[in-house]
């Protein structure tokens, strides 16, 4: 199977609703790239618009990204760092973490994780709404 990239649109798959909790992250969009894989993982798109951040969140399950457009910043507990194109993240159990856009063309990223996982919890969501401020 291939599947055609529209500039990281992929117009046959699903747009998702990123979170369902307002205010705690913004600009973001997701999509699962391999729906009817049925895997043990998924390998998901997310793109955070310029100025945009997802949630600071923590779960139990482990997940790797792969940075494939644009820049911005990742926070792991609370030290950020920037990150860029080909750059890789371990996000480990528990770590409280977040991504933010620091450019001025989208941000996107691929994430492995578990198909079978733990739901996030949020850390603090005025705390992610005060991230464009770092």
């Amino acid at each position: 199977m291939i599947r055609r990239s529209a500039g990281f649109k992929y117009p046959d798959l699903d747009l998702k609703q990123y979170k369902d909790t307002p205010g705690s992250h913004k600009g973001v969009t997701r999509r699962n790239l391999f729906p009817d894989a049925g895997g043990s993982f998924e390998t998901r798109y997310f793109e955070v618009a310029p100025g945009g951040y997802t949630s600071f969140e923590q779960h139990g399950h482990e997940h790797c990204v792969v940075v494939v457009r644009g820049r911005g910043t990742v926070r792991l507990g609370e030290a950020s760092q920037p990150v860029e194109v080909g750059d890789l993240v371990h996000v480990r159990p528990w770590e409280a973490h977040q991504f933010q856009n620091t450019g001025q063309e989208p941000f996107g990223i691929l994430c492995v994780v578990d198909r079978d996982r733990d739901r996030p919890q949020l850390i603090d969501a005025e705390a992610a709404s005060q991230a464009s401020d770092r």
